[in-house]
């Protein structure tokens, strides 16, 4: 089972706490989601759960001394914590969520994960107020209903049978890329860890990504064992339509995320506008919060991608792909 030690003991108390993961150039990503984090209200620690070298970013950023925390505004502090084992970083999702609610920040009375692509648009308060409904999820584009027939669902029970446990029905297929979990609901965290843990000890690859070896009901593991999570719990569930995360054009969006193509931090729009993939809105946002008050790129490289952004935009409103054309 993948670990994550704590690279300070030391830290304040913290009401709310955002968590994430990173590594390698994923950190380009956690720096834009804490801006936004910012610009949205949110006041607290955003936890970065990551592996391998730390980002040259944070040199610019003031460290407190007590706490290891950087001080990204008066209201948001962020704080690294190295995660440890083999699985791959997406894999320890459920692991991290539970370690910074249970272990980290137990008085934290809300904890939210976000991955890396994501940036928030909406007022923090929203987000406060819908999670004091339920379990604060978004629904996935791929399969929003999800009958709570799908022969997917069956495998899912199966899993969490092999860990004692039952299933209720449950209509809906939600995205692995944002959890708002309240304190009163904190113990689901554990439920989806021990989910993935019974995965793994079926024999499941959990360095990949994604399960090609194995059964499609598990081919996103993360996000299939979530919602085997749901169904194996009985806690409330507040739900967001796929809308939410900027899927369908001008229409309830509260956070964007950059699920196609290359991150946006690694396009070249010029390049894939010319193919026919022009940056849609996430691509677009990800280069305004991208600056400041964490700043992952000079001015002359922030100038250049979004000139290169413009461009890109430009060559799409002349030649653009249909979905009949894929």
């Amino acid at each position: 089972m993948a670990r994550a030690e704590d690279l300070n003991d030391v830290s304040r108390p913290a009401a709310q706490v955002v968590c994430t993961l990173a590594e390698h150039h994923y950190f380009y990503g956690a720096a834009a989601l804490t801006n936004s984090l910012a610009r949205a209200g949110f006041a607290g620690v955003v936890a970065v759960g990551f592996r391998g070298d730390l980002p040259g970013w944070l040199k610019a950023l003031k460290r407190d001394p007590l706490s290891g925390e950087y001080v990204v505004t008066d209201a948001v502090r962020l704080r690294l914590v190295e995660v440890d084992g083999r699985w791959h970083l997406n894999n320890c999702k459920p692991l991290f969520l539970e370690q910074v609610m249970l272990s980290l920040y137990p008085d934290a009375t809300l904890v939210f994960y976000f991955d890396t692509d994501i940036v928030v648009t909406q007022p923090w308060a929203d987000f406060e107020r819908w999670a004091e409904r339920g379990l604060l999820m978004v629904l996935d584009q791929s399969d929003s209903y999800m009958s709570p027939h799908h022969v997917y669902r069956q495998a899912w029970r199966d899993l969490a049978a092999r860990r004692g446990r039952a299933c209720r029905e449950f209509a809906g297929y939600v995205n692995g890329g944002c959890i708002g979990v309240s304190r009163a609901h904190a113990a689901f965290t554990t439920v989806w860890r021990e989910l993935m843990d019974q995965l793994a000890r079926d024999g499941t690859d959990m360095r990949e990504m994604k399960n090609l070896a194995g059964m499609p009901e598990f081919l996103r593991m993360d996000q299939d064992v979530l919602n085997a999570a749901i169904m194996a719990t009985e806690f409330p569930v507040a739900l967001l339509g796929p809308e939410a995360m900027g899927v369908f054009p001008w229409a309830g969006v509260v956070m964007l995320h950059a699920l196609w193509r290359k991150k946006p931090w690694r396009r070249n729009y010029v390049l894939d506008a010319l193919r026919g993939y022009p940056p849609d809105r996430a691509h677009r946002a990800y280069w305004d919060f991208v600056d400041g008050p964490i700043r992952p790129f000079g001015a002359a490289a922030l100038s250049r991608k979004r000139a290169q952004l413009a461009l890109g935009r430009v060559i799409g409103l002349l030649h653009s792909r249909s979905v009949r054309d894929l």
